[in-house]
């Protein structure tokens, strides 16, 4: 299917780290489900904003390979690296009036994954004034980031074919 409106502004606003242009392309009551836990979403465009900014202060070299949909619901996939590590997330988007009203994240790898979480964790509970719990999530956060990225680069190639 073609492109829509709505999700080329998304995916420039994304590609180019603007806050602005990717509110307008979310309701002013969108939900945006975290891809870490079902415990953790995001509604209107005041906690969105928080989000996007954490998002894109953390997110480098965006780039979209994937807008497929039709005018109700569409999935959009990039590329980045959230320090250091890569990065692929497909977001289902459910629209309604040419507005995002639901997108819920997937990521992929699980080092990309938990580097986001040691990213984005920090940065929103600082963003929404909880400088003490910036600083446990930074903390709980490495030993688990340490053990993926250890597991990632030696424990999981035992498991691939032979070479």
């Amino acid at each position: 299917m073609e492109t829509s409106e709505v999700t080329v502004r998304y995916r420039e606003a994304a590609e180019t780290g603007d806050v602005d242009l990717a509110l307008s392309t979310f309701a002013h009551e969108a939900v945006v489900r975290s891809p870490l836990t079902n415990r953790v979403s995001f509604t209107g465009h005041g906690q969105l904003r928080e989000l996007l900014t954490v998002a894109f202060e953390h997110l480098e070299d965006v780039r979209f390979h994937t807008d497929i949909g039709d005018e109700h619901t569409r999935v959009v996939i990039y590329r980045a690296t959230v320090r250091g590590e890569d990065v692929e997330e497909a977001t289902l988007l459910k629209l309604e009036e040419g507005l995002i009203v639901e997108a819920t994240l997937f990521v992929r790898t699980l080092p990309g994954t938990v580097a986001m979480m040691d990213a984005f964790g920090p940065g929103i509970a600082r963003r929404n004034g909880r400088p003490w719990a910036a600083r446990l999530l930074s903390v709980l956060s490495k030993p688990l980031l340490g053990m993926v990225r250890g597991g990632d680069r030696f424990a999981v190639p035992l498991a691939g074919p032979k070479r």
